[in-house]
């Protein structure tokens, strides 16, 4: 190793770039979640996306414990290249486009990787139906909400959201599913797609409840590459009938989930959630 430097770049690990003889390396170090099993399922979910001819990073070490930092870490590729949260400003419609339509089969090849079960891709947490998965995922993040998180209460939202997951077909597949897609764990060489990163809050799942993120995100604001996304996504793993639903209801559960996660890490970002889940369930009455 020549030379190690500090990444700026990340919200949940510290992160640090190394020269090695083997080309530059990037050492996480997770500040939030410490617990080894946390990056071995990030390992995992890399790993079988890049079975189903996803771009992902290759992994090089894992230290479930550092002497040093008091903490798991992992060496892995760095990946050069711009991320597109970078890019984007100085992006015009048709690279714009471009990228939703990559966007679209990259996110097809992770949704077309099935699993066993739904639930954690090491098995830690397995259930037998989608339902069921959905049941126990709404009941998870609720208990960490506030009784007061919208007007309707906690039964309230708890109520609406399980009738909603009764409408899903228990017969699901599990897919693949990256839980954390948005701009910056894209990464970009030559306006392409060249990685897809960071599947620390990857499982196996209803697949639509990776849109939440991905509408928030990317086609709230650029609505007119939505059809492009979704005609490449399509393509490579097609949508099935209602599946407009599903995506509706994968909304209201990511604004459920974020409105929690940000009430515990950066409250000034709660209450746009809360307001789209209220919105949400004025639409179910």
């Amino acid at each position: 190793m020549a030379t190690i430097r500090p990444l700026d770049a990340g919200y949940t690990s510290r992160q640090w770039v190394a020269d090695t003889d083997e080309g530059p390396l990037l050492v996480k170090a997770p500040v939030r979640d410490t617990d080894p099993e946390h990056l071995r399922r990030l390992i995992a979910t890399t790993r079988r996306a890049g079975e189903g001819g996803v771009p992902v990073v290759r992994f090089r070490a894992f230290a479930p414990r550092s002497t040093a930092l008091q903490r798991p870490v992992l060496v892995q590729e760095f990946q050069e290249g711009t991320p597109a949260d970078e890019a984007w400003e100085s992006m015009g419609l048709a690279e714009r486009t471009r990228f939703a339509e990559d966007l679209g089969q990259v996110v097809g090849r992770v949704h077309s990787c099935s699993g066993p079960w739904f639930g954690d891709v090491l098995g830690a947490e397995r259930y037998p139906d989608m339902p069921s998965f959905l049941h126990a995922l709404v009941d998870s993040r609720l208990a960490e909400a506030p009784e007061d998180l919208t007007s309707a209460g906690r039964g309230g939202v708890a109520a609406a959201l399980h009738r909603a997951v009764e409408a899903v077909p228990a017969d699901g597949t599990p897919s693949l599913t990256h839980g954390d897609l948005w701009r910056q764990n894209v990464i970009l060489r030559n306006g392409r797609i060249a990685c897809l990163l960071d599947f620390e809050h990857g499982r196996y799942a209803d697949r639509f409840l990776d849109f939440g993120k991905l509408d928030e995100h990317i086609f709230d604001e650029f609505p007119e590459g939505r059809p492009a996304f979704l005609d490449a996504y399509d393509a490579v793993c097609p949508l099935p009938d209602g599946w407009e639903s599903r995506v509706r209801l994968g909304h209201a559960i990511h604004a459920l989930s974020m409105g929690v996660y940000f009430l515990r890490w950066t409250p000034k970002w709660a209450p746009q959630y809360v307001r789209e889940l209220e919105a949400w369930l004025a639409l179910q009455t």
